[in-house]
């Protein structure tokens, strides 16, 4: 009788456990779905607001049925100023990305792996250069730019992205090289390898979460920056942000086509985060590789 009373009770705490875990996973299912829909709201609003027809983009009540349309996507596509906008971005921002990789992944490599004097001095320096407020610096750079004629020049805004994007690829990529086994360059090396062939083929393979989650968080920074657009371009070089901001007019707003030109800057930063997704968690956890 008492081993009965016994495994009963063993039967009833293992119950208990079980509908704990059970009620602790519901409530965490619960919480994710309550956050994802709190933050997908708002993109859910944009796409459906670009799809309404006009004049009842921002109608109040909203019309949460109604037929959607293209419309205004079609008015864009038929906008040579939003196409040419567009194109702008995507090759000055593109080749911005590739440029601050070209020039601070080596460099951080350099930071992590010889002994550079006054080391700490010089990170400090480069991160100083992402302290400042933008409107800080865009009168500088507005001066020089007039004076070196890449004003309003693809050229002139490729290489403020990479400004604005250098100190950020620097630290994040010397704290991933910090974290990967100098006995594997060492290695390769004792293999007949060179410092550079070590480098290219032994450290940046290691590196590539890393290098992946800088160029996206490089793409995006430099894909929405809009105040460097509005004061250092007037007509060739105009990014996308900028005409976008355009719809914003003193007197009215043309909410049908803010949205649609909105959604349509959305979708190349998506298309690259499908496209780096499996390197990205990794990478977001800097240094995943832990150095012995």
């Amino acid at each position: 009788m008492a081993t009965t009373d016994s495994d009963s009770a063993t039967a009833s705490q293992r119950l208990d456990k079980d509908t704990r875990e059970k009620l602790i996973t519901v409530v965490r299912h619960t919480i994710l779905l309550t956050w994802s829909f709190i933050v997908l709201f708002p993109l859910y609003w944009l796409a459906s607001m670009s799809l309404k027809p006009p004049g009842t983009a921002n109608s109040l009540p909203p019309d949460w049925i109604f037929l959607p349309t293209v419309y205004n996507y079609i008015q864009l596509i038929q906008d040579s100023g939003f196409v040419a906008a567009f194109a702008n971005s995507l090759v000055m921002v593109s080749a911005s990305v590739v440029l601050v990789l070209l020039i601070g992944v080596p460099a951080a490599y350099v930071l992590s792996r010889y002994d550079i004097p006054m080391e700490r001095d010089v990170l400090v320096w480069i991160l100083s250069s992402r302290m400042l407020p933008p409107i800080a610096v865009v009168l500088p750079f507005f001066i020089i730019f007039r004076e070196l004629n890449l004003f309003d020049t693809r050229v002139g805004m490729v290489l403020m992205y990479v400004s604005i994007n250098l100190s950020l690829v620097v630290w994040v990529m010397k704290a991933f090289f910090d974290g990967i086994p100098e006995t594997l360059e060492e290695a390769a090396r004792v293999d007949g390898a060179t410092q550079f062939q070590g480098f290219r083929k032994v450290v940046l393979p290691a590196a590539k979460p890393g290098i992946f989650s800088v160029a996206i968080i490089s793409f995006i920074f430099a894909w929405i920056e809009l105040l460097f657009g509005l004061v250092l371009t007037s007509f060739e070089a105009v990014p996308v942000t900028l005409f976008v901001y355009s719809f914003i007019g003193s007197r009215s707003i043309e909410w049908g086509m803010l949205a649609a030109a909105s959604t349509a800057m959305i979708v190349p930063v998506v298309i690259f985060l499908i496209a780096v997704n499996k390197y990205l968690a990794a990478g977001l956890s800097f240094g995943v590789v832990i150095k012995e």
